[in-house]
């Protein structure tokens, strides 16, 4: 990231101040707490840190490879911040693309550049969760729990995360896929950010299949049949194939999440 200097500015990011000059600082990118450090050579371990994007060019700003800033040589402009990555981005236009690591350690497998932050992109974890579960368990009989509820029927992209919270809030569904897959968790995308995907989410890991990779074979959605509170959709995801089956049938289930 570029940035302009005023007259006694100072560089986002650095806690002192920039000389009085508009075109001169003391520090070099990699933030270097002096201007005699600023002096010394970059390390490798500094240079293979993220700071790649040079302008006009690197070689016009290493002064021989001493540090990413000349100590005396007047300068107008700075870098102050590593390039952004989709894992860093925070869900900002632009900064994934299909095959990415997501925030949440997950696999990019959903790109729409014209939602808002927060919906433009889908990551999917990077493995099934163990055990094959039923759509929605309750803790009395269960093919008498899965028929009593009728929740969850949206199926379009976007609908994931409301459905699973529609399958668990207020113990509508004790155990099951929905409640697997809120609750697995990252150290960066903690329990309840993931969720289990809607019919087309689930068809959207079908295409990127090759991307993401891991799938075994029939995987739960989070979207009803219909009106029909006996069965839910279902995706092959090797063969492509989508269906509905009982609610206490067991497929497996891949957690995804929007950001």
């Amino acid at each position: 990231m570029l940035s302009t200097l005023a007259p006694g500015g100072q560089v986002a990011g650095f806690t002192t101040a920039s000389p009085a000059a508009a075109n001169k600082v003391w520090y070099q990118s990699v933030g270097r707490t002096d201007a005699t450090a600023a002096c010394h050579a970059s390390t490798t371990t500094e240079l293979s840190a993220g700071w790649t994007n040079w302008a006009p060019s690197w070689e016009q700003w290493v002064n021989g490879g001493k540090g990413g800033f000349v100590c005396n040589r007047q300068i107008t402009w700075a870098f102050d911040t590593p390039p952004v990555t989709c894992a860093t981005g925070g869900g900002a236009t632009g900064t994934c693309v299909v095959g990415n690591t997501g925030p949440g350690g997950g696999i990019v497998f959903y790109v729409n550049e014209a939602n808002a932050t927060g919906s433009r992109y889908m990551e999917a974890a990077t493995a099934d969760l163990d055990g094959t579960p039923a759509w929605c368990s309750l803790t009395s009989s269960l093919i008498t729990g899965v028929e009593a509820i009728t929740v969850a029927s949206a199926s379009v992209i976007g609908s994931g995360k409301t459905n699973t919270d529609l399958m668990v809030a207020g113990g509508a569904c004790t155990s099951g896929a929905a409640n697997s897959a809120r609750a697995y968790g990252t150290a960066t995308a903690p329990a309840g950010s993931w969720f289990l995907p809607s019919l087309a989410e689930l068809n959207q890991l079908y295409v990127q299949r090759t991307v993401v990779g891991g799938f075994a074979r029939g995987y739960w959605s989070s979207s009803q049949s219909g009106t029909n509170a006996s069965y839910a959709w279902y995706q092959n995801l090797g063969t492509g194939f989508q269906g509905t089956d009982v609610k206490d049938s067991s497929f497996y289930v891949r957690p995804v999440r929007a950001f």
